[in-house]
């Protein structure tokens, strides 16, 4: 993968005018990439020379032939179109590719907003329940506050009350002590 377009760089640093690699797969699987060249022959061997020499780090070559070839091959220009061409025709379908699968998640992110927009309705009826029971609660506190407010006042309004009835018992039964006192019944 990438050993054309990596042969195509050597091409045009050897100065070749002509260049041509194709792809075939053999029996068995083997794959194979055919390269036609054509130029001087300084720049024939330049290119030759390097192929042998200069291998890409993740291509897996077996045997390098040379063989002449006696037809016309095209000129490296309209091969590098070529070569274009070829990318264009494979990265559109992934472009449309890409795009669709945008377009889905663009509508799994739709419906997932729709559910927040839902929870989020449920979620300000559940604040609105909660303001409803805080202003409960906050009736209820003022309502014990009086309620305690009322009894402490009771509590000493009868503690006033048991006092008075307590120092006038306690008057009363002094005065019959001094009375029976008084007649000799009590010593």
């Amino acid at each position: 993968m990438g050993y054309r377009v990596f042969l195509l760089n050597r091409a045009l640093q050897s100065g070749l005018i002509g260049f041509s690699a194709f792809n075939h797969t053999l029996p068995d699987n083997i794959q194979q990439i055919e390269i036609c060249i054509e130029g001087d022959t300084e720049s024939i061997e330049e290119f030759t020379t390097d192929l042998h020499d200069n291998i890409p780090v993740h291509a897996i070559v077996d045997t390098i032939s040379i063989e002449p070839y006696g037809k016309r091959v095209i000129t490296i220009m309209d091969y590098m179109h070529l070569v274009q061409v070829e990318q264009l025709d494979k990265g559109i379908p992934a472009i449309l590719s890409i795009q669709s699968s945008q377009e889905k998640m663009l509508e799994k992110q739709d419906r997932m907003l729709e559910k927040q927009d839902v929870m989020i309705g449920k979620q300000d009826q559940m604040l609105e329940k909660q303001d409803q029971m805080l202003g409960k609660q906050d009736l209820m506190i003022d309502t014990q506050k009086l309620t305690n407010k009322e009894i402490q006042t009771l509590r000493y309004e009868l503690k006033t009350e048991m006092n008075e009835r307590f120092n006038k018992i306690e008057h009363e039964l002094q005065e019959v002590k001094n009375a029976l006192h008084k007649h000799g019944i009590m010593a």
